[in-house]
């Protein structure tokens, strides 16, 4: 897995951030479990967290012009301290597009921590991700394409977001 033996960034707020972000997904996974114990589908987690990804979407929309370039996007995206907790590094860009690897997951972390592996630390990884599957599709300019991520056993998670021309 690509979080072992890997020497991370750390501070006491950039620790506290990552505590709160494998806090919430402990209780993501927590609910899940809870949940289909019940006989729920895990789709209302996928539902859920694809709504928050809505929310973050309009707030991201209130800082970008209508006409926003792919840098300030970028910038809006990868702001602080998103940036530092899950070690982004921006691999490529230019006008039409960017390519994001997220070099540390500390939800990922977490639910290892819990025993999960496998296709269950997959899925997790893939209800979790509906928040950014949401941004992507909440600007009608942009098209989010999620490649190989650490949940899969992938040392880095990649994001890419391309503009679309109408």
């Amino acid at each position: 897995m690509g979080i072992k033996n890997v020497k991370r960034k750390s501070s006491p707020a950039l620790d506290g951030q990552r505590n709160i972000c494998q806090r919430r997904a402990a209780t993501i996974s927590n609910m899940i479990k809870c949940a289909c114990k019940r006989g729920i589908d895990k789709q209302f987690a996928r539902d859920a967290i694809y709504e928050y990804g809505q929310d973050i979407a309009k707030e991201m929309k209130k800082n970008l012009k209508a006409d926003f370039s792919i840098d300030e996007f970028l910038e809006v995206f990868a702001a602080q301290p998103h940036f530092d907790i899950y070690e982004m590094e921006v691999i490529k860009k230019n006008k039409e597009m960017f390519l994001i690897h997220f070099n540390y997951c500390p939800y990922v972390e977490e639910w290892i921590k819990q025993g999960y592996k496998g296709e269950e630390l997959e899925e997790l990884c893939d209800i979790t991700m509906e928040g950014d599957k949401a941004i992507g599709k909440s600007f009608s300019n942009l098209k989010f394409t999620l490649g190989k991520t650490i949940a899969q056993g992938h040392c880095v998670c990649e994001l890419l977001f391309e503009k679309i021309h109408e």
